[in-house]
């Protein structure tokens, strides 16, 4: 009995043995024979590159190129496992009429540069590459900021905005171009604001100019802020336009003008800074003894001034 279970398992050892090496030898014989050199047929994947700067491409020509190649057995079995990408260099493009092509006597040159020394291009298709382009056209358009800003108590803005760039320029296909008047900076809320701000704020590309670009694609905003302080000065009307024969009299003949400045500003300024007028030749034009006055001067370094009243009662005396 114990001699017969040592003959089995001699056996099953045996067998054992024997898978290994048949599986080492078929190891040996498949990298063997995948080192040698075959000829087959593959497909290469394209990709075009280096679309002449003043065109764009307005959609990928054919997607494939199917080659005879060759190549030791590793390369086709690396090919079925992912493709080979291939670059197409539109710099060589051709031009007929209004057609761009590529012969196939530029993109076959073109593959087998890209080909490894171990592999040679044997055929290819030899159909003629039509490409699809566009002429770029470009312009400059103003940015408008979309924004929402507020101020702290007693705190405005100097000046005006500051956008930088004023404009921007914007390129692509003439049917996307020409809808295009001004372009929009993304909606920001600057809130409560006491100190000089700036802001980067990228523009926004409506989705339908998928082949427009913008340049640049960012714009900075900035604002100097300042605490102001408010004074009311009483400043004479002036009477524009007064004949001779005719005497006015105004009521009020004083008027308010509101001012808000910063507040070693407004100590330099007095009532003589400000000239407002009424027009005599626009009594006319009024039907209930009521004429608008005008503020025509006032000094440059102040926030604002406002009239009050913005109209006042008049009465005429001829001589």
């Amino acid at each position: 009995m114990i001699i017969e279970r040592i003959k089995t398992g001699l056996k099953k050892r045996k067998v054992k043995v024997f898978l290994v090496f048949l599986f080492f030898s078929f190891l040996a014989w498949l990298v063997n024979n995948l080192a040698q050199t075959f000829v087959g047929t593959t497909s290469f994947e394209l990709n075009y590159v280096n679309v002449p700067p003043e065109y764009l491409l307005v959609e990928s020509p054919r997607s494939e190129l199917r080659v005879r190649l060759r190549a030791v057995g590793f390369q086709f079995i690396g090919f079925g496992i992912r493709k080979k990408s291939i670059q197409i260099n539109l710099s060589d493009i051709q031009k007929k009429s209004d057609r761009f092509y590529i012969p196939p006597s530029v993109y076959r040159k073109q593959v087998r540069d890209q080909l490894s020394n171990n592999m040679e291009l044997l055929d290819m298709d030899n159909d003629t590459i039509f490409v699809k382009l566009t002429t770029l056209e470009s312009k400059e358009v103003p940015v408008l900021p979309k924004l929402n800003i507020t101020f702290a108590k007693n705190h405005t803005l100097m000046d005006s905005l500051v956008i930088e760039p004023k404009t921007i320029v914007v390129n692509g296909p003439k049917s996307q171009i020409d809808t295009i008047s001004s372009v929009s900076t993304s909606y920001t809320e600057l809130l409560n604001l006491t100190t000089d701000f700036t802001k980067k704020i990228t523009l926004v590309k409506s989705r339908e100019l998928t082949k427009t670009n913008f340049e640049p694609t960012i714009v900075t905003i900035s604002g100097k802020i300042y605490k102001f302080s408010e004074q009311v000065f009483e400043v004479p009307v002036t009477m524009l336009n007064l004949p001779d024969s005719v005497q006015v009299r105004m009521f009020p003949d004083v008027v308010q003008v509101v001012c808000q400045a910063p507040l070693e500003v407004l100590k330099k300024i007095s009532s003589e800074d400000f000239l407002v007028l009424a027009d005599y030749e626009k009594i006319e034009e009024s039907d209930q003894n009521m004429l608008p006055v005008v503020l025509r001067e006032k000094p440059e370094n102040i926030n604002s001034a406002i009239l009050r009243p913005q109209e006042v009662e008049f009465i005429l005396k001829k001589e």
